[in-house]
């Protein structure tokens, strides 16, 4: 049996530009062909001694997707903005490509966490670090992308207890289990993707959460979960825009918005989105920022 995957090659353009475009697509799986792999311990472990860069290979990406209408979708989308852009369908062997292409993840530092699947815990994390088990599938958010680590890094800086706390689009759930870790009042992570929030439970089983944190299926721009004094939100730079007010409708007076997904050329639309918001802090990792906004009170 064989599953239906995008080819792309080494594209010309910046990874980040072309993964924007595929976010938008709702892809369930990614395979980085040419990703430099993680020693032991992660990105966190700076003592490690350096790896050699991977063979090189002419397909530079494998793109999986839940259906033919995604796909097809994606197709579309990667042809208009990148024309130029190698890209072929082709078939791969069944071989649970979901969990392969995850397999190689390893530990990551972000701020005051260490996120870590369960086959690379840290035997001595250092001290006021909280470590968080990942297990790695198609829910969005191992911390091995920028976005995550820098919503984490923010979250770090951030007095969370007592805190009723919405992580929209939450993926695997791990700010959401952050957030709790951290002594937060309430927790809902909420996501359109079922296959995500079934992740997000899944990895909650592996951690000792309390009992404050709930994982929902539902989009908030229809279903609003109530107000909440910190909101979590990696999305991407068009929803972020698009949905701003529904969005902030769900900040409290005086809360806190954590806001990543987008690009440095998205970062002044989002931040024009939030009108009368006070920016306290933000982060640039390659080409993703991240913002930490409050509203007025």
């Amino acid at each position: 049996m064989v599953v239906r995957a995008i080819a792309l090659d080494d594209p010309p353009q910046a990874d980040e530009a072309v993964a924007a475009v595929l976010d938008d697509c709702a892809p369930a799986a990614i395979e980085d062909l040419a990703e430099r792999p993680l020693p032991p311990g992660g990105l966190w472990d700076p003592t490690y001694p350096p790896i050699p860069d991977p063979p090189p290979t002419p397909i530079h990406w494998r793109v999986f997707f839940q259906n033919d209408a995604d796909r097809a979708r994606a197709i579309d989308a990667l042809r208009a903005a990148f024309p130029t852009l190698g890209l072929e369908v082709v078939d791969v062997p069944d071989e649970d490509w979901a969990a392969r292409s995850q397999q190689s993840l390893t530990a990551v530092r972000a701020g005051s966490f260490i996120v870590a699947p369960p086959w690379d815990l840290p035997a001595s994390p250092p001290d006021a670090v909280t470590v968080i088990v990942i297990e790695p599938s198609m829910g969005f958010g191992t911390g091995h992308h920028a976005t995550t680590r820098m919503c984490l890094q923010l979250l770090s800086d951030l007095d969370v207890s007592d805190l009723d706390v919405l992580d929209l689009g939450t993926g695997s759930g791990v700010l959401s289990m952050a957030a709790a870790l951290r002594g937060a009042r309430r927790v809902v992570g909420i996501d359109v993707d079922v296959d995500a929030i079934a992740s997000a439970e899944a990895s909650a089983a592996l951690n000792t959460l309390p009992d404050t944190i709930e994982f929902r299926v539902g989009d908030f721009r229809t279903s609003p979960p109530g107000p909440a004094d910190l909101v979590l939100a990696n999305l991407t730079g068009g929803m972020l825009t698009s949905a701003s007010a529904p969005l902030a409708a769900l900040i409290r007076p005086g809360g806190t918005a954590i806001l990543s997904g987008f690009d440095h050329t998205e970062v002044d639309s989002v931040v024009r989105a939030f009108p009368g918001f006070t920016e306290h802090a933000r982060l640039a990792e390659d080409t993703w920022i991240a913002l930490r906004l409050t509203r007025p009170s």
